[in-house]
């Protein structure tokens, strides 16, 4: 593997882990406002005692991919800034506009009604804005011009792909999300609450690998196969067999009944199982987008920075990120598997 190859899986890494932390962080809050609707109390409690001490930190997360692009593909950074002005436009809106109520619904009790339905409509329509740049980096959408490039906004927003891409990610954030939410109930003995997210995951499971499946054979205008490495590529075809099993087992799982006994090392199992599938999926999209960061218009190698630079950004993110995750690894065990936590907390008012 060269450099660049290695700076691309590294960018590719940091994308995949902030799409699973966002898509749970982003699905918990609008399972928040979909139980508190309901008069779910005991479901709305765990939903919020998982957001309250993670939502900041994961989109703190969120800074390092930019940081990164520009370091390794400064060429990609300048195209991607010129052609999502506006999409990026949105999703920064979106996103102080529930980072701003979540910070003034847990200072004041007065923005407390404002703050879930704020942060339950913006979690619903996050992960779908942030998953339209997928189709939008396949190709067909941007026109190079004598200046740059432009990004065709009636013929992407128009594309039928691109809102298949959209539904499918708001799916599998709200698949994702409750079966994370079901795992942390089930943590605390919360045996309601769990049967509430559980039920969740069974409506938006077999609809997020419907609209999944659908994302990855139907192929933008004039864009990327997906499916083109499916003859010849036997990786590929391992990670997509491999995702598909997880897939079904851990579906399978969930469908058991649990006849109202705690099953911790079952929800964990079908958690496990999930991100295995999604993980999987996400290396067979990487190795499909492969070698191009905009396609047919930019690769990685032509975005790259100078070898001096390259490598240094490289060394340097890297180093931060192994020296952060101790840190990171206590906060997970203060508030993600503390199943005392989970238990003390949901009990609270909020």
């Amino acid at each position: 593997m060269n450099l660049v190859s290695l700076g691309a899986a590294f960018l590719w890494l940091l994308v995949l882990v902030y799409s699973i932390l966002g898509a749970i962080d982003f699905g918990s809050s609008y399972w928040r406002f979909h139980f508190h609707l309901r008069g779910n109390w005991l479901a709305e409690s765990v939903a919020i005692t998982y957001v309250s001490p993670t939502w900041e930190l994961i989109n703190s997360f969120l800074v390092v991919i930019p940081v990164a692009l520009v370091g390794l593909f400064p060429r990609a950074a300048f195209t991607y800034g010129t052609i999502l002005a506006l999409p990026a436009t949105l999703l920064l809106i979106l996103l102080a506009l529930r980072g701003g109520y979540l910070q003034f619904g847990y200072a004041s009790n007065l923005f407390r009604k404002q703050t879930i339905y704020v942060a339950g409509i913006t979690g619903l329509l996050l992960p779908g804005l942030f998953i339209s740049l997928l189709p939008l980096s396949q190709g067909g959408y941007v026109e190079q011009t004598k200046t740059g490039y432009l990004l065709l906004l009636g013929k992407f927003f128009l594309s039928p792909i691109v809102y298949i891409f959209i539904a499918f990610g708001v799916a599998l954030s709200l698949y994702l999300s409750a079966l994370f939410l079901a795992r942390y109930a089930d943590l605390g003995g919360l045996t309601e609450a769990y049967q509430r997210f559980r039920k969740g995951a069974l409506l938006t499971g077999p609809l997020s690998l419907f609209l999944g499946a659908l994302a990855f054979t139907i192929n933008t205008p004039n864009g990327l196969q997906l499916l083109a490495p499916s003859g010849t590529n036997l990786l590929w075809q391992s990670l997509m067999s491999l995702s598909l099993i997880a897939f079904v087992a851990g579906f399978g799982l969930l469908l058991l009944p649990s006849k109202g006994i705690k099953s911790t090392s079952r929800s964990l199992w079908i958690l496990g199982l999930t991100i295995t599938q999604i993980i999987t999926a996400q290396f067979a999209y990487a190795i499909s987008h492969a070698t191009y960061i905009l396609y047919p218009i930019l690769t990685f190698s032509a975005a790259a920075s100078n070898a001096s630079m390259f490598r240094a950004t490289l060394v340097i993110l890297i180093t931060g990120l192994l020296i952060m995750t101790p840190a990171l690894l206590w906060f997970r065990r203060l508030f993600i598997v503390d199943a005392k936590y989970v238990t003390t907390h949901t009990n609270e008012p909020h």
